[in-house]
């Protein structure tokens, strides 16, 4: 027995109509069929009807369409940590710093106001997986032993631009951080 199509009747707020009547010229598509396909690949992406494994997806996308962040083999990334020249060690990790300070100009511009926040964005760029230890400490498990005095010091950068007071506190593969 076929089903027979439903009519909804859906209310959206203006910027997402805005979006919608967007797709609908650039797919030259109905909304009908633009709702319908939204909702499916909406379906295919949340697991088990989690929609946290979308919005990662999201964010893993946002990252790579920037073309800012590369995916890089685990043994080559540890590799050139290792290769780093003990006599530029000092003026490279400078230099992250300060690229971490960057990014957290960027973080606050985008909106992020918390440790949890920015820890919960980097983790998707897959230089540690966070585990909330309690509600102000974070526990960094690391890729790769030898990321972490890079981490340590991007982070640093981050959460001075930021104006956030955290320790961060070294172990082996792991980095803990606590909101102070």
């Amino acid at each position: 027995m076929a089903l027979k199509t439903r009519r909804l009747s859906v209310a959206v707020d203006p910027s997402t109509y805005r979006i919608l009547e967007e797709l609908v010229e650039r797919e030259q598509k109905s909304i009908s069929e633009i709702v319908r396909r939204s909702i499916n690949i909406l379906s295919r992406m949340s697991k088990n009807g989690d929609l946290k494994a979308f919005e990662d997806a999201l964010i893993y996308s946002e990252l790579l369409s920037g073309e800012e962040h590369v995916i890089v083999d685990i043994e080559i990334w540890s590799a050139i940590l290792e290769m780093i020249d003990e006599k530029k060690r000092e003026e490279f990790f400078k230099v992250v710093k300060n690229v971490g300070y960057e990014h957290g100009i960027q973080f606050r511009k985008r909106g992020f106001h918390s440790i949890e926040e920015v820890l919960g964005y980097l983790e998707h760029e897959n230089w540690f997986r966070l585990k909330l230890d309690s509600k102000k400490t974070y526990i960094l498990v690391l890729s790769v032993k030898n990321e972490q005095r890079i981490l340590e010091e991007f982070l640093k950068g981050v959460f001075e631009a930021m104006e956030l007071n955290a320790e961060i506190k070294e172990y082996y593969r792991k980095i803990i951080i606590i909101e102070n």
